[in-house]
C-alpha cells in the first residue's frame, strides 16, 4: 500500500511541476520575457553552440554535468530576446522510447551531453 501511495505522490508532484512550468512558458510567450529577465531572477542561461540557441534552466536545477534524471529549459534565440519554446531532457538510462508529444516528429533526439540525454523540443529547430 505504501508503494502505491508513494507512486501516486510522485505522479502528483510531477503533474504539479508540469503545470507550473507550463504557466512560466505561457507567460514567457505572452509577455515577451527575455533571457536577461530570467537571469536577473536567478536562472542559468547557456548558449549551446551546435544549435546557436540560448537554453535557460530554473534556479536550483542541476547542470547537465551533474547528471540529473530530467531537466527542463526555456529556449531563446542566440540574442536571448525571442522565446522559441521549451526543451525537456531525460537521462539516457531512463529513456524507453516515450513519445515526445507536441513536436513535429513526435520523437526524442539523443544528445551526447553530460552522461547522455534524450531531448524533446517543443519548437521547430532552426
Amino acid at each position: 500500500m505504501r508503494t502505491f501511495l508513494t507512486g501516486w505522490g510522485l505522479v502528483l508532484a510531477l503533474a504539479a511541476s508540469v503545470v507550473a512550468f507550463s504557466a512560466v512558458t505561457a507567460t514567457a510567450s505572452a509577455n515577451g520575457l527575455t533571457a536577461a529577465q530570467l537571469q536577473a531572477q536567478g536562472w542559468t542561461c547557456v548558449l549551446v553552440p551546435v544549435e546557436n540557441l540560448l537554453h535557460c534552466r530554473s534556479p536550483g536545477s542541476e547542470p547537465l554535468v551533474a547528471g540529473p534524471t530530467q531537466l527542463d529549459f526555456l529556449v531563446f534565440d542566440a540574442s536571448g530576446d525571442a522565446f522559441l519554446g521549451t526543451e525537456h531532457l531525460i537521462r539516457f538510462d531512463l529513456y524507453h522510447e516515450q513519445p515526445c508529444n507536441g513536436t513535429p516528429t513526435g520523437l526524442y533526439e539523443f544528445i551526447p551531453r553530460g552522461p547522455g540525454y534524450y531531448a524533446c523540443h517543443h519548437f521547430v529547430l532552426p
